[in-house]
């Protein structure tokens, strides 16, 4: 009974079309190929040639970006790194390989996967990471690009730009605070975890969150991180019309309060009636 319950699978398979037949030195994977000489070499006439004016680009962090906005991407970062070189391919499906699926439904997808590296410009690092980019093609032309790799390294190399710059956004609050009578070191711990998940929670632009004690256990040294001005407004109108504000003020003293990085006047006069005294940046770098 068991051999006669393959054969109908084994017909069923037998008789059945491929969904896709798989092609790496045709027209269209050359085309991919060519389109990282061109990157590698810092141009980007032969894409703009190449991707439709209707292309839509989805990056890793499922942010969808037009033509111009994927070629301005592209060209900035030329700006971000030197020598931006991508590992060989060959079709032997070792390592770093170029490869179009044509579907019997019509639709044609070609697919890299391969190594980045480069100089970082403005950190002067050096960079490799592996990534994975999918192209859809429609006539002779790219339709849809979607892109599967870590971002930290661009992100780190524009935070750094931004810095030598002076243009970073990004700001943050280093407020120095006594725990007041009558609290626990242990009560202080509980009431910060239900901080934290609030942040983490309702805050998404707050980057970098901590509480920093004294080795007697009696000061702590409070660091927020934002992306922009916007998002310290946003927490200061969280902490003054949510739960927190009078059980951290009830547990804490402020001490100082001091604003750091290229704030906007708004959140200035937003925070001023904490004492706040704002610093802003004038070198090194701003994560």
């Amino acid at each position: 009974m068991k051999k006669l319950f393959f054969i109908p699978l084994i017909m069923i398979f037998s008789c059945s079309r491929p969904f896709a037949k798989v092609d790496s030195s045709d027209e269209k994977s050359t085309i991919i190929k060519k389109i990282f000489e061109e990157v590698s070499a810092e141009r980007t006439d032969y894409l703009k040639e190449v991707f439709s004016d209707n292309m839509k680009m989805v990056n890793s962090k499922d942010v969808i970006f037009n033509k111009e906005e994927f070629i301005a991407g592209i060209e900035e970062m030329f700006d971000l790194f030197d020598g931006i070189k991508f590992e060989s391919v060959n079709g032997d499906a070792n390592g770093s390989e170029i490869e179009t699926n044509y579907y019997s439904n019509g639709k044609i997808w070609s697919s890299i996967w391969n190594n980045f590296s480069a100089t970082g410009k403005y950190t002067g690092q050096k960079v490799k990471f592996p990534f994975h980019i999918s192209y859809q093609w429609e006539n002779d032309k790219i339709i849809e690009e979607f892109q599967f790799f870590d971002m930290h390294h661009f992100e780190k190399e524009a935070n750094a730009k931004s810095s030598k710059n002076l243009t970073n956004e990004k700001v943050g609050f280093v407020i120095e605070l006594s725990i007041n009578k009558g609290y626990s070191l242990n009560e202080v711990k509980i009431f910060l975890e239900k901080l934290t998940n609030f942040m983490r929670k309702n805050e998404p632009d707050a980057y970098d969150y901590g509480y920093y004690i004294s080795p007697n256990e009696k000061k702590i040294t409070l660091i927020e991180k934002y992306k922009n001005s916007e998002a310290a407004i946003l927490h200061a109108e969280n902490f003054e019309n949510g739960p927190n504000m009078k059980p951290f003020l009830d547990t804490f003293k402020i001490n100082s309060f001091i604003l750091i990085g290229n704030s906007t006047e708004e959140l200035k006069n937003r925070i001023k009636a904490y004492g706040v005294e704002p610093r802003v940046l004038i070198g090194g770098w701003t994560n």
